[in-house]
């Protein structure tokens, strides 16, 4: 692993490349990518969430720099093994899960109070005002303890060296989305995705560049405030977007790896097939981009993902493979 070589998106797409080119589990199907492409065209322009419902506000730029930073360090594993005990929130009587939920909790928290766009208080954060933060209509979040290592690594690191605000982080980047993403995987351990296949360690970066993709967000609410160089960012390989792209066909399994994601089998983080997944899913997003020249591979990842929190509720949806940790 060499921190000082890290470039976004060089060394995540050289990762992909060198796992699709080696892979025994997972097979793209590049014939496939047209037909996604049009479904992926379709969602965007059915159109996206407004900037409060994905992400909430602390009602002001500062604020909500810090607060969609503390979000994204939390932003990972929700689902629990078993349906009847997902982990669900309650907002205006309506019950959701997932990233969604996660949001309503920072933008709940915020409204009566809890100063979650802080980093001093975040850097105290416990498990139990954790448990106020994620309180949910049912079972307890899942990974609790690593939401709070993770939060408390990045208010910390605001702290001693940014003045405790994220915004002064982007301004040493230039605002720069690779620049930020190499930043956090240099500086912040929670955020270093990746894994050694087969000799070689190659890097995912969900988190870390999801981060300054989220961050361009608030340009909708702030004009002010602009991001530079999102289309440059890699998909975010996550249990969605290799979900949908093998309900579609442009992902294909092994026999084997195929009877491990059905049967609901936990696949370990950075075994051999679990790094092909995502690697092929960075790969085939950067492939439908021939299809959507006009969309970057975020664009892409955003399209995807969407597909998917549409079809939760479809019986024919394949499942997604079982990954727990904190990485996506």
């Amino acid at each position: 692993m060499d921190l000082a070589a890290l470039i976004i998106p060089g060394s995540v797409l050289e990762g992909a490349h060198l796992v699709v080119s080696r892979a025994r589990d997972v097979v793209i199907r590049t014939d496939e990518l047209d037909d996604i492409a049009s479904k992926i065209e379709a969602r965007l322009a059915a159109g996206t969430d407004d900037v409060e419902v994905a992400f909430g506000s602390a009602g002001a730029l500062e604020r909500d720099v810090n607060l969609v930073f503390f979000e994204t360090a939390c932003n990972f594993c929700f689902w629990t093994g078993r349906a009847e005990r997902e982990w669900t929130v309650d907002v205006a009587g309506r019950v959701i899960g997932g990233w969604y939920a996660l949001a309503a909790c920072f933008n709940r928290a915020a409204h009566v109070g809890m100063p979650v766009y802080d980093a001093t208080w975040m850097a105290e954060l416990s498990i139990g005002r954790a448990g106020e933060l994620f309180a949910s209509t049912g079972v307890p979040i899942p990974l609790i303890e690593q939401r709070v290592n993770n939060i408390v690594e990045v208010a910390n690191f605001l702290l001693q060296k940014h003045d405790g605000q994220a915004l002064n982080m982007l301004r040493s980047a230039a605002f720069s989305a690779p620049v930020i993403a190499a930043a956090l995987a240099r500086e912040l351990p929670s955020f270093r995705d990746g894994a050694w296949y087969r000799g070689t360690w190659v890097w995912v970066l969900k988190r870390a560049q999801i981060l300054p993709s989220d961050l361009a967000q608030l340009s909708t609410k702030y004009p002010e405030f602009q991001m530079t160089g999102c289309d440059r960012l890699t998909a975010f390989a996550d249990y969605r977007l290799p979900q949908v792209l093998r309900h579609f066909g442009a992902l294909t399994y092994s026999a084997g790896l195929a009877a491990v994601v059905d049967a609901g089998t936990i696949l370990p983080s950075g075994s051999a097939p679990e790094t092909e997944i995502r690697a092929c899913t960075i790969e085939a997003c950067e492939g439908l981009k021939r299809y959507l020249p006009q969309r970057s591979s975020a664009d892409i990842d955003l399209g995807l993902w969407l597909i998917g929190q549409d079809m939760r509720v479809d019986p024919t949806l394949l499942p997604h493979h079982r990954t727990p940790g904190q990485y996506y």
